[in-house]
């Protein structure tokens, strides 16, 4: 009987695995969302600081870019040129003077220069013998070149757009804010859709590698720290082997034939099958181990442990019963069948020699009847062998039985 890997050991092992996998994964898991949540969190805490940071550095530049306009404005108003230009009340100089100086000049009515569209304008007075004759209008485009020069040192992914009252925003725009630059006249910063996605799917991407790195990790701890429990439920599964088997032999023991036995005899009720069992006893074994000694009195029981094991089919059970008594369980056959594999074991035994060694052996054979138990089944066929013992030893009798009767 081959050695197997018990089921109750396989068993152990893989829910100790399961074990170890769930208590790593799980926690894990849990972990992970939680940074998940908070990396996405923080994605967005940063998208929103770095818009709202680059509306504010817009509006002070726009602020200083209007500054200076007004600043010329007011050099202007002052300047000898422009005040002789008035009281020569010489148009062709003003024109000259706004134009040159990228200014409006408002004089007694009259407007010189080139108006701007979609501008911020500035005015400046101009007084004269302490009465308003005019003003210089100082004019800042809102065009892209403005834009642009708005953008300069905006963080990575932000986008800048003008924004008017009742404009619509950017198609890809999602994020944002906007603050005013003048009346009716703002600046809107904001994160296009698809680098918002883009920079939550990478940290998707960070968590998930950190995570498996973890978790790999983990596992490998988890199983160095179960070879300790491995080989303990390893050492475990070897003696609960070692229990069901016979050490000299190698066949199944006494324990094990009546574990499988029980089970065979449930199946065939069960089933409706046939069983049966051959019980043998190897004649005279005790002149052998008289003769030539124990030892070669086991050398003889593992040769015959071996014919019965190579002679037995796939599905049948070869066990040592103890001393020099075996038992072959033989499921789905009748009482014909188990006795010629009694006599084909016989005669394969009795013409089989161990160097000088040679012996014959007793059989017997009993078929189960429906209402039998392992103890029933086991005595029909012990009954048997000793009448084959009674009648001359090396021959094989069959236990007729039948139906027991009914109890009192």
């Amino acid at each position: 009987m081959q050695r197997q890997a018990s089921p109750v050991g396989l068993g152990l092992r893989l829910r100790l695995m399961l074990t170890l996998a769930a208590v790593a994964i799980f926690p894990f898991a849990c972990v992970a969302y939680v940074i998940v949540r908070d990396e996405v969190r923080n994605v967005t805490r940063s998208s929103d600081f770095e818009v709202h940071n680059a509306a504010l550095a817009a509006q002070g530049r726009f602020a200083r870019l209007l500054d200076r306009r007004q600043v010329q404005a007011v050099a202007e108003a002052s300047s000898p040129t422009l005040r002789a230009a008035i009281r020569a009340n010489s148009r062709s100089r003003l024109k000259h003077i706004a134009r040159r100086n990228e200014l409006l000049l408002v004089v007694d009515g009259h407007t010189y220069g080139r108006r701007i569209e979609d501008a911020v304008t500035a005015r400046v007075q101009l007084v004269s013998g302490g009465e308003t004759i005019g003003s210089v209008v100082a004019q800042q485009p809102a065009d892209a070149a403005t834009l642009k020069r708005l953008s300069a040192g905006a963080a990575h992914g932000v986008r800048l757009a003008l924004a008017r009252p009742g404009g619509t925003q950017p198609a890809d725009a999602t994020r944002g804010v906007t603050l005013p630059l003048a009346k009716g006249f703002g600046i809107h910063a904001y994160v296009p859709a698809g680098i918002e996605s883009h920079r939550k799917n990478a940290a998707y991407v960070r968590v998930a590698e950190a995570g498996l790195l973890g978790l790999v990790a983990l596992m490998l701890l988890a199983l160095v720290l179960a070879r300790p429990l491995l080989r303990a439920f390893r050492w475990t599964e070897e003696q609960a082997s070692e229990a069901r088997i016979d050490s000299l032999t190698g066949l199944a023991n006494r324990r094990a034939l009546e574990e499988i036995l029980a089970a065979e005899i449930s199946r065939a009720q069960r089933f409706a099958h046939q069983l049966a069992v051959v019980l043998l006893d190897l004649d005279r074994f005790k002149e052998i181990n008289d003769s030539f000694g124990h030892a070669a009195g086991d050398v003889m029981l593992r040769a015959v442990s071996q014919l019965l094991t190579s002679l037995a089919r796939q599905g049948d059970t070869v066990a040592r019963w103890g001393g020099e008594e075996f038992v072959i369980v033989l499921p789905e056959t009748d009482l014909a069948g188990a006795s010629r594999f009694a006599e084909r074991l016989r005669r394969t035994i009795e013409a089989h020699a161990v160097g000088e060694m040679k012996t014959s052996t007793s059989c017997g054979v009993a078929t189960m009847l429906p209402e039998d138990s392992v103890d029933d089944l086991l005595r029909a066929a012990d009954q048997a062998l000793y009448r084959a013992k009674s009648n001359g030893r090396n021959r094989t009798e069959t236990a007729i039985r039948g139906p027991r009767p009914a109890a009192a």
